[in-house]
């Protein structure tokens, strides 16, 4: 087995240790994602800059990986190195995810209704056949997007644990691209 693969499990595996870590402390995890995220980002250009020389040697890499991978490394080690873009990241994070429960929830409830107007068989096909489950759906997700900015604590270890099983499903993926 070629060095950079047996590097690229290893990554692999230092992935999913770091994801189970997430998944299993949630809060800590949204307190302390900035620095995750940097890490991630330099695993991932560290990843990226093997399979890159790999893909180099047999003449099939282009130059878009090589600027994708530097660019993984240069954003994470800024982002390790400064606490302020750390806690910019974890505040951005809570409220664009709240943003986004609003405004996905409120387009549920219009497909919705449009659902629930419609006699056309191939609109109700593609936005399935229940609407009152589409509505109930919208208006649960704009609950939620609310309470999170009042509260953001459940969001918070929501976060955390998606971002848990993110992590560990990156690592898996690099330890099967390696071997």
């Amino acid at each position: 087995m070629r060095a950079s693969r047996v590097i690229t499990i290893i990554l692999g595996f230092f992935m999913i240790i770091a994801g189970f870590y997430c998944l299993f402390n949630p809060a800590i995890t949204y307190l302390t994602l900035g620095y995750v995220i940097g890490f991630t980002m330099i695993f991932d250009a560290i990843g990226g800059l093997i399979f890159w020389n790999e893909r180099k040697k047999k003449g099939l890499s282009d130059g878009w990986a090589l600027v994708g991978a530097i660019a993984s490394l240069v954003f994470g080690i800024v982002l390790i190195g400064s606490a302020a873009l750390q806690l910019l990241v974890d505040i951005a994070i809570i409220y664009l995810v709240a943003i986004w429960l609003v405004v996905i929830g409120i387009i549920r409830i219009f497909l919705a209704n449009k659902l629930r107007k419609t006699k056309d068989a191939q609109v109700a096909e593609l936005l399935g056949r229940h609407w009152l489950l589409l509505m109930i759906a919208g208006i649960l997700l704009v609950i939620c997007g609310i309470l999170s900015f009042m509260d953001p604590t459940g969001l918070i270890v929501a976060l955390g644990i998606h971002f848990g099983l993110n992590v560990i499903i990156v690592g898996a993926n690099m330890i099967a691209a390696a071997a």
